[in-house]
């Protein structure tokens, strides 16, 4: 028979596997061996708008740091929002945004706090301005003279806002949504994902686009997009998927 300890370890072990299949994927930086590859950078770094706080703080992405706060006040303005009932929603959850963050990502944001009395003011702040200028991006990006950019940065903005180290949590977007209709919050961002090029309107209508198959009403881990990267996963498995199915017929 298994010792005590034993017995111990293997139930140990299999709330270990329980709270991974229950966890929500982090937002986290990109592994230290792909960084290593030669020119892999492009694949991750932003060119010009920092989301998040992985990049936040790099000066090299000043011009676009003005960018947002320009786009989050249009944002602010265009849907009539108080900006302090806004920032407040996020302020309030805060504890839960910053579980959306792993932790080496949370310490990088820590290291610089100028302006800023904690963390979670930066945090805070950051998450309202970035949000507020992302919900822009989404509803604007096809009228660049709307966002005040030249076209020629408008595929830069296209690309940064997909890359894995700067994503916002859904959750972020959700608490400064214009309204409480989620399904026109999806419908923005999978509009952005069709317009980017990033997914076809054809393959998303077979998939049932019209009935948003892929649900941010319901609130499972499985369904509910961890970000704007996410869903766009989801919905290249899904497209893939079919064909797949269909080529099999």
């Amino acid at each position: 028979m298994a010792s005590q300890t034993i017995k111990e370890k293997i139930v140990e072990l299999q709330k270990l596997k329980q709270t991974a299949q229950n966890s929500r994927p982090k937002i986290q930086r990109v592994v230290d061996h792909l960084k290593n590859r030669t020119n892999f950078e492009e694949h991750y770094s932003p060119k010009l708008v920092s989301l998040g706080p992985i990049h936040h703080d790099n000066p090299n992405l000043k011009t676009g740091e003005k960018y947002k706060l320009m786009w989050a006040a249009k944002y602010l303005d265009n849907t009539g929002r108080n900006p302090h009932d806004l920032h407040k929603k996020i302020a309030d959850n805060i504890d839960e945004l910053k579980s959306r963050f792993s932790d080496d990502v949370l310490t990088l944001a820590r290291n610089s706090l100028q302006g800023f009395e904690c963390l979670e003011e930066k945090l805070s702040w950051m998450l309202f301005v970035d949000g507020c200028s992302l919900l822009y991006i989404l509803d604007n990006i096809v009228h660049p003279r709307d966002m005040n950019i030249k076209r020629d940065l408008v595929i830069l903005v296209m690309m940064d806002v997909v890359l894995l180290e700067n994503q916002l949590p859904y959750e972020v977007l959700k608490l400064l949504w214009k309204d409480n209709k989620e399904s026109e919050l999806i419908k923005s961002m999978r509009e952005f994902i069709i317009w980017s090029g990033w997914a076809s309107r054809s393959e998303m209508e077979e998939e049932g686009e019209g009935e948003h198959s892929v649900s941010i009403t319901n609130e499972s881990h499985s369904e509910t997009p961890t970000h704007l990267l996410d869903l766009l996963h989801k919905l290249n498995l899904t497209t893939s998927k079919s064909k797949v199915q269909y080529n099999e017929q």
